[in-house]
């Protein structure tokens, strides 16, 4: 028992710490929207969501314990960088919303293994092979697809002024799916680099 909560403990100080991390880094690249892609005073979401890779990251390689760190990370990550970013004031039901999403890679994980899509244990610190990388990609994109319905679909019942149309879910999508992507392949690149140079040790070495 005491062993448990203290795995939970870390594991919910890690995720927490990442998911914020990813936050801040996202919405500084997001003010300083250096493709000039972000709309101004609008719920249309961003093309490039980073934290949505650690939603995923997280999920994957922590299950259930990551879950309430990562909820936890969703609602206080605006008032921490900028309590006005993503609308957060003027939009009802936000921390619904997170949940929803966050409830999306979980639903997404489990069909993914319920589907028997890809099986195994997955860990960056393994070695790089077609049957981790095919798991994490079809929670990506299944998760995706889940967050932008949810996500939006609580908004729109819960906020009669804002308009919801195909656009602003398949932005959604497109930027949940990017993002993640962008994580996933930064984080290859790094473990691979600190394997290669035997910073970090291969469970099979």
């Amino acid at each position: 028992m005491v062993n448990k909560l203290i795995h939970f403990i870390k594991v919910s100080i890690t995720v927490y710490i990442f998911y914020m991390f990813l936050y801040a880094l996202w919405y500084f690249l997001h003010v300083m929207d250096f493709a000039n892609l972000r709309l101004e005073n609008e719920w249309a979401g961003s093309l490039m969501f980073l934290p949505h890779g650690a939603r995923v990251l997280m999920v994957c390689f922590f299950r259930y314990y990551s879950v309430p760190a990562l909820y936890l990370a969703e609602i206080t990550g605006p008032s921490y960088v900028n309590h006005d970013a993503y609308m957060v004031t003027y939009v009802n039901g936000y921390s619904i919303a997170a949940l929803g999403c966050i409830l999306a890679v979980v639903a997404s994980v489990e069909i993914v293994k319920w589907s028997r899509a890809a099986e195994g244990k997955f860990s960056l610190f393994k070695p790089v092979n077609f049957k981790n990388y095919k798991f994490l990609f079809l929670v990506i994109v299944i998760s995706s697809l889940l967050s932008g319905i949810v996500c939006n679909s609580i908004i729109s019942i819960l906020n009669n002024n804002m308009t919801i149309d195909v656009f602003v879910i398949l932005r959604f999508m497109i930027g949940d799916f990017l993002g993640s992507i962008t994580v996933l392949v930064t984080m290859w690149i790094i473990f691979s680099t600190l394997a290669e140079t035997r910073l970090v040790i291969s469970p099979n070495d």
